[in-house]
């Protein structure tokens, strides 16, 4: 599999061997240094570009292990909402009930911050709450591996402290993931999780293109991702679950899924 480390080492081992060829094949002019500046402006260019372009596709894997699905033939899906918690959550657990369904939050610590009860009530009513760092800042793929510790420490301390409980999920802003970033996570005991379900329900107003959007993708261990603040999770939540349930799915908890401990 193609990863951050091992295109760098490919990148830096190519460079060696141009420079060595140039070195001891040529004498003179000759084709090697003729294209020199314009083989490195290329190669520079084909580098980074894969970088980045992969640091937006994290269930590649390419800058950090990421779980985008649990590896599963059960007709088993999981529910999961990003930046809350907020005062409209209390709708969705609402409703959560209502279906008999379980489902992860992500929550930021800004979020939570003014949130504790909010909190409270999504662990007491069985559903898992994840670390979504504390900002969710738009600038948070430009901060260091220090600043990005930093943010996801204070929320699950935050968490902890509100919760009693020391979440093990993590999910990255964007759902971006560069070098900056899987350098943080390596000092700690996170299980990241994305998705492999885009509901895209903060920028398609439309509730039934949201929905067809969802359904058409449903397989054994999808991960669907929605969001604590839109109208659409507000206002079609539970027809979508009902949809869900129609096509003989389950909607099971995100650490049974993934066959990992939600908690430490």
């Amino acid at each position: 599999m193609l990863t951050f480390r091992r295109l760098t080492i490919v990148f830096f081992l190519v460079l060696l061997v141009f420079n060595l060829a140039r070195i001891f094949l040529c004498h003179g002019n000759c084709f090697l240094r003729e294209y020199m500046g314009a083989f490195y402006i290329l190669w520079t260019a084909t580098y980074l570009g894969v970088s980045v372009a992969l640091a937006f596709l994290p269930c590649s894997g390419f800058h950090h292990k990421v779980r985008c699905y649990g590896q599963t033939s059960a007709r088993e899906v999981s529910l999961t909402f990003d930046d809350g918690p907020s005062a409209q959550t209390g709708i969705i657990l609402d409703i959560l009930e209502k279906k008999d369904a379980t489902a992860t939050f992500f929550v930021t610590g800004k979020s939570l911050e003014m949130n504790h009860d909010v909190a409270r009530e999504i662990v007491s009513k069985g559903h898992i709450i994840g670390n979504h760092t504390w900002s969710h800042s738009y600038l948070f793929d430009f901060f260091t591996p220090r600043k990005m510790l930093a943010e996801m420490t204070r929320t699950a301390s935050l968490i902890e402290s509100v919760t009693g409980r020391k979440p093990l999920f993590f999910r990255p802003p964007y759902g971006v993931i560069n070098p900056m970033l899987s350098k943080a996570l390596r000092r700690t005991p996170y299980t990241v999780v994305c998705w492999n379900i885009r509901s895209f329900d903060t920028t398609t107003s439309d509730p039934v293109v949201v929905q067809k959007r969802i359904l058409r993708k449903l397989k054994p261990g999808a991960i669907i991702v929605l969001h604590d603040h839109t109208v659409f999770t507000q206002q079609h939540l539970g027809e979508l679950i009902d949809k869900i349930y129609s096509q003989e799915f389950r909607i099971v908890p995100l650490d049974g899924l993934l066959q990992t401990s939600a908690y430490a």
